[in-house]
């Protein structure tokens, strides 16, 4: 359901990310696709609920591998400096799927 609020939410009408059937009988894939900036969006939600207080200067993240909905993944992160947290996504194997840094006042 998440993705396709998404979907709705950002105005993505691409299937692959909404339809099982199309996904998985027509493009080949093994699920629907998580879109890559739900992914971003997470990566920032965890950055806001471990330090709730940081207010971030820039963020830039870029997509590795797609995610499906058929596997758990994970969003991890960890401080840098005083200034700058790394942040990815990984799948349930610790594949790298998406990597970010965001940068704090």
């Amino acid at each position: 359901m998440l993705l396709f609020r998404y979907s709705a939410l950002t105005f993505n009408g691409h299937r692959i990310h909404y339809d099982r059937q199309y996904v998985t009988q027509v493009e080949g894939y093994p699920g629907l696709i998580v879109h890559g900036p739900l992914i971003a969006t997470l990566l920032l939600d965890l950055l806001r609920r471990h330090r709730p207080d940081a207010q971030v200067r820039t963020f830039r993240f870029r997509a590795v591998r797609p995610l499906f909905d058929t596997a758990a993944f994970f969003v991890c992160g960890c401080q840098d400096d005083a200034e700058t947290v790394r942040l990815w996504a990984r799948t349930e194997d610790g594949e790298l799927a998406m990597d970010a840094t965001a940068t704090l006042y």
